[in-house]
């Protein structure tokens, strides 16, 4: 699920556990994900890390002024579904005074990317009662090229 329900199990060898944070400063929103491995990471589902973080980059070498957002959108969701996966969720969303703004970066949305505006990419995968991958990364759009205010490890 993208999005998990607190429990009171007890973090285990081998789990999967996505941490979905941010902070806000002088009235702005930060956001971002990590999915991290408790001791070993199973080879499939390090998989499916390695093509959510692959698409990841994919979809943040396109983010520019001018960008379309329904094709960063549609090149995300393409290479996914080649590999047998669905984006469950929108690719990513606008940030700013709220931590979820406009533009919902989706394949649904015909408007282009413009300067300054502050973005999340966010895709993920996720494999009901199994484990959920997402790496989310804020980053500013700029006339060239993207400026991210996270580092993906």
């Amino acid at each position: 699920m993208p999005h998990a329900t607190p429990s009171n199990r007890k973090i285990g060898s081998g789990d999967v556990i996505t941490i979905d944070m941010g902070c806000s400063y002088n009235g702005y929103c930060s956001d971002m994900t990590r999915t991290i491995f408790v001791d070993y990471i199973n080879e499939n589902i390090k998989n499916v890390y390695n093509l959510v973080l692959d698409n990841q980059e994919i979809a943040l070498n396109e983010v520019k002024d001018g960008a379309s957002i329904k094709i960063i959108s549609r090149i995300t969701e393409g290479n996914l579904k080649v590999n047998g996966y669905d984006l469950m969720h929108a690719l990513g969303h606008g940030i700013g005074m709220n931590v979820h703004e406009d533009p919902i970066i989706s394949y649904k949305n015909d408007r282009n990317l413009k300067q300054n505006m502050v973005i999340a990419i966010e895709p993920g995968v996720y494999i009901p009662s199994k484990f959920g991958v997402r790496i989310e990364d804020t980053v500013l759009v700029c006339k060239e090229r993207k400026r991210s205010f996270n580092k993906v490890y």
